[in-house]
């Protein structure tokens, strides 16, 4: 069994074995050909007698943070330790890049999954909830989507660069910041976050701000959605920023929803009332 690097021939061999690989299918095969052109990014693979039978991806988020994914083995070779043979390739690849930290996510269902990253040095850090729900026709809830509007002084506008600073300040240090264990997601993927971060999104008009606090969110159009990757409210203002982000969905005229949200539940909470369905994700960390 040989450890290297991926290659774009390897993309028809290990989409042959991976179509299937949840009750939806799988999306390595198609987000191989961007990590394998991404320079921040390295594919590891285990090629045996011509076959591809493994395979790993890490990118480096940040000069110190790995961010892993895309962990597979081929269901006819498992139980070998090839998980942890190319995992351990990505690990050392990573510490000359200059990483001291190696993250990944878990799904809360996948057990499978834990205990193997269990018996890699990972730990859970924190979780995070995936809340989403369908935006005008066939909504659960009027608000937002032609009945009662949100007033005024709790609505979201798009946010100066200068929001950015406050912002952050006002996140770093609060309970919000805490649950997250410093970290901001975007799509699928988490990272520890900076001002910047808030900088770049009031740069590409994606942060907003109010009276009930700050947001990032984004349409993806692709999938027709927009998409809250951070917020920052109070106990006292969560119900005025969960109806404050539907409304601005609703006027995206997007058909779905999604944030992501540490677990807190008056976070949380206002969020199921109006209509959100949640699941859980653990964000693992080992050094590396």
């Amino acid at each position: 069994m040989e450890i290297r690097p991926g290659r774009h021939s390897d993309i028809p061999l290990i989409a042959a074995w991976t179509q299937n690989t949840f009750d939806w299918g799988d999306y390595v095969a198609d987000a191989l050909p961007g990590w394998l052109d991404n320079p921040a990014s390295q594919v590891i693979v285990a090629e045996e007698d011509g076959a591809v039978i493994a395979t790993v991806t890490g990118t480096m988020v940040s000069p110190q943070e790995l961010w892993a994914q895309g962990v597979r083995v081929h269901t006819d070779h498992r139980r070998r330790g090839i998980a942890t043979a190319v995992s351990n390739a990505l690990w050392q690849w990573a510490r000359e890049q200059g990483a001291v930290v190696a993250r990944l996510a878990i799904d809360a269902t996948n057990t499978a999954s834990e205990a193997q990253a269990g018996s890699m040095g990972f730990h859970k850090v924190c979780d995070w909830r995936r809340g989403e729900r369908i935006i005008g026709e066939g909504s659960p809830v009027p608000e937002g989507n032609g009945g009662r509007r949100v007033p005024p002084p709790e609505r979201l506008e798009v946010a100066h660069s200068g929001e950015a600073e406050p912002a952050f300040l006002s996140w770093s240090t609060g309970e919000l910041a805490r649950a997250a264990h410093g970290l901001l997601p975007i799509g699928w993927v988490w990272r520890r976050m900076t001002a910047d971060h808030l900088l770049l999104a009031a740069r590409n008009r994606s942060l907003h701000e109010g009276r009930p606090g700050w947001a990032i969110a984004e349409v993806d159009e692709d999938d027709d959605m927009l998409v809250v990757h951070w917020m920052e409210t109070t106990r006292d203002d969560a119900v005025a920023m969960a109806r404050a982000l539907v409304d601005l969905a609703a006027e995206a005229r997007v058909s779905e929803m999604r944030i992501w949200v540490p677990t807190v539940e008056w976070l949380e909470a206002p969020f199921v009332r109006l209509g959100f369905e949640f699941h859980t994700v653990g964000v693992w960390a080992k050094e590396v």
